[in-house]
């Protein structure tokens, strides 16, 4: 069985699962036994490596190359900035993606790899959730642009056909400062922004799909948290991992209490933990490299369960320093 193969049989298996990810195949692993999915700026690609093994040609899962689609001068698929697999019922799993110049898109992962469905909400789109029995694609972004007057916005998505991607129109638009992180969980939609961490439920279907606040936690005008991006946390199901305020933290799902786990942590993109308590982030790079700017580092960082550094990985053996932005689990190998 081919690795493409491997990753939809390990989704297969993922079947009544709350749709997360492709990770919940099994419930356990060896340290760095799982898949990293990652967005690369500078070819502008989704690539899929194995943790533990080395990032190569010949060890790379799969890869999506972002197309072009020039507007006023611009390529608004251009800067990659995050990407996740969700399930759905017509194609199975897609990747979602979405693009800093403006653009976010679903990509028919494992088949043809066709962009099944694209929008372009801009205003710098940093997350995209899909939401399966509704149908619905809800899309973070987080600056000003042409299209809107406002500083941050969550764009809902729905279909006339919950199976057909095509389908798919904004229906409506929620104000939401810096808005920048997302999480479905198979019963509530989480939001991240600079001041807002929000819980929602999902109402209505097909076109009146809607998004109906349940709690919300704000910090301070004065001093904004920036968060940045949300994910599961796989060591406690009850937890989300988000990142803001220079450091890493939990967040219970139940009552959106937040725990530091990794103060004085800087610059943070992303934030991953697996079952085991092994992590790994992408840090910016004028974190790391005093006197270099960027929003994005060559390398992903490992950490064991303790916390303590292990082993990084890049892209050297493509003859290149990738610029890689968000990293995220992806998936967990069969046996």
């Amino acid at each position: 069985m081919n690795r493409r193969s491997l990753l939809k049989s390990a989704a297969a298996m993922a079947v009544g699962a709350p749709l997360l990810s492709v990770a919940n195949a099994t419930p356990a692993h060896a340290a760095g036994n799982y898949d990293v999915l990652l967005t690369e700026q500078l070819k502008n690609k989704v690539m899929l490596f194995r943790a533990i093994e080395s990032w190569e040609p010949k060890n790379l899962g799969w890869s999506w190359t972002a197309p072009t689609s020039v507007v006023n001068g611009e390529n608004t698929w251009r800067l990659l900035s995050d990407a996740r697999f969700r399930e759905t019922d017509r194609f199975g799993w897609v990747c979602l993606v979405t693009a800093s110049g403006g653009k976010v898109g679903m990509v028919n992962f494992g088949d043809d790899d066709a962009l099944l469905w694209s929008a372009t909400p801009y205003g710098n789109p940093h997350a995209i959730e899909y939401i399966r029995s509704h149908g619905v694609v809800v899309v973070a972004s987080s600056q000003k642009s042409a299209a809107v007057d406002y500083d941050g916005f969550l764009t809902i998505y729905a279909p006339t056909d919950a199976d057909d991607p095509g389908t798919l129109a904004a229906v409506d638009t929620i104000t939401y400062t810096g808005a920048h992180g997302l999480w479905w969980d198979g019963s509530h939609l989480f939001a991240l922004g600079a001041r807002t961490l929000a819980k929602y439920r999902v109402t209505g279907s097909l076109r009146t799909s809607r998004l109906e606040l349940v709690q919300k936690h704000v910090w301070s005008d004065t001093t904004p948290f920036w968060g940045h991006s949300l994910d599961m946390d796989f060591t406690d199901p009850g937890r989300l991992l988000l990142n803001g305020a220079g450091a890493v933290w939990t967040v219970d799902k139940a009552n959106l209490a937040l725990t530091n786990i990794r103060p004085g942590s800087y610059g943070v993109k992303s934030f991953s933990r697996a079952v085991d308590g092994e992590s790994f982030w992408v840090q910016a790079i004028d974190q790391t490299n005093p006197g270099e700017t960027g929003w994005w580092n060559q390398y992903v960082q490992f950490f064991d369960a303790a916390g303590k550094p292990t082993y990084r990985r890049g892209l050297d053996y493509y003859g290149y320093e990738g610029r890689i932005y968000r990293s995220r689990i992806a998936s967990v190998r069969l046996s």
